[in-house]
């Protein structure tokens, strides 16, 4: 079901949390993601090509009597995690409705459905969970074409691929191939699979003996695969209809390294942990068969979480010995780090910690932080 702010109260409040807060001589202004209640969490993750925005907010929830045992299961929460989608720099958010609303409750401790990636046409895939039998459930690729719209389940489009336990969609191009991730057994092993045009087809392991797919553009797709139980794991760069590459190490040294988004361009970002440095995971980006890591300071980590087709890459620098309010939401150009915090003013009390994703705009999405824990959703736009 479509949920939407309606109370004049909550109508105030998110047209207030949509009021610019940086001065003329910041780079970006600022809108801020409103949530679902504005007692509530809300965090930015994937901004389209025309800015707008997918994430996540909390709503609140009973246990209703019909559902004791489930809520008895699998622990019960009075908050719970939704997917959500905001109109270009901010706005009232739109809670993505999800297969079944019978399995929201005893799945309180995880979104019941989740939305992973969006085109340029608006359609946005993801996943979402089906009752299994009494005591289980399942989880289903699925599509939406718009916010407002029941999803689509995929899982009928995936009956000519091998054996599996669960399914999600991660990338959507625009063409509408969709990149997936297929479960295979209880030790979480995994494949990615592409549907193009109605055709199921598996993507080249590579050798690994696992894989997770990551994200889709209209060339290329990536993924992470394991080549080792427990061990190193590596990035794996599909040409569609063409040769696959793999990333085994940044710096030469022995790396585990991890793919977190792909251009429109064909630049991955990610990140990686190499043993002998210590210093935890580095953030990196890939482009035409050249690995370079991004700068990171000593005692910090980093990782990179969108590029877009400029190069520009965003994602988060983080203290070792702090929690998340050691962290600073970042941008690297041309291999230049800068703080968010400095080229954007946050509200009053709040920090840009995690920034999520960027599009060929240049515009940005993420969350930052309080000094009271409160969390909100961010967009920072260019300014002319």
């Amino acid at each position: 079901m479509n949920t939407r702010i309606t109370s004049f109260a909550a109508l105030l409040g998110s047209a207030l949390l949509a009021l610019s807060s940086t001065p003329a001589s910041a780079a970006y202004s600022v809108s801020l993601l409103a949530p679902i209640a504005l007692d509530q969490n809300s965090y930015g993750n994937v901004i389209g090509a025309n800015g707008v925005m997918l994430g996540e907010s909390y709503v609140k929830q009973d246990c209703p009597v019909s559902q004791w045992v489930g809520c008895l299961v699998e622990g019960y929460t009075s908050r719970q995690p939704r997917s959500v989608w905001w109109p270009a720099q901010g706005g009232a958010p739109t809670m993505l409705p999800c297969l079944s609303k019978a399995v929201s409750t005893s799945a309180s401790w995880d979104k019941p459905c989740e939305a992973h990636a969006i085109n340029n046409r608006g359609v946005m895939v993801g996943r979402s969970y089906v009752p299994k039998g009494a005591f289980d459930i399942g989880v289903h690729p699925v599509l939406w074409l718009s916010p407002g719209s029941a999803p689509v389940d995929l899982s009928a489009q995936l009956q000519g691929l091998p054996s599996y336990l669960s399914a999600r969609a991660v990338g959507i191009n625009e063409q509408g191939w969709i990149i997936g991730r297929a479960q295979i057994d209880n030790r979480q092993n995994e494949y990615a699979f592409l549907l193009r045009d109605g055709l199921a087809t598996v993507l080249p392991s590579a050798g690994a003996l696992s894989v997770k797919a990551r994200a889709i553009n209209t060339t290329m797709a990536v993924g992470d695969g394991q080549y080792e139980r427990g061990g190193q794991s590596g990035v794996i760069v599909w040409t569609l209809g063409g040769p696959t590459t793999t990333l085994r190490t940044v710096d030469g040294g022995e790396n585990d390294v991890h793919a977190e988004a792909i251009s429109s361009a064909g630049h991955v970002a990610g990140f990686y942990w190499a043993p002998a440095s210590k210093q935890g995971n580095r953030a990196y980006t890939w482009y035409q068969g050249r690995a370079q890591a991004l700068p990171t300071d000593a005692g910090y980590s980093s990782v990179a979480y969108g590029v877009n087709a400029a190069g520009q890459v965003v994602g988060s620098h983080c203290r070792t010995d702090q929690d998340i309010h050691g962290c600073r939401a970042v941008v690297w150009t041309n291999g230049v780090r800068q703080d968010l915090n400095v080229l954007a003013t946050p509200p009053a009390g709040y920090t840009f910690v995690q920034a999520k994703a960027v599009n060929d705009q240049g515009q940005i999405t993420g969350w930052m932080v309080s000094a009271a824990n409160v969390y909100r959703g961010f967009a920072l736009i260019p300014k002319p």
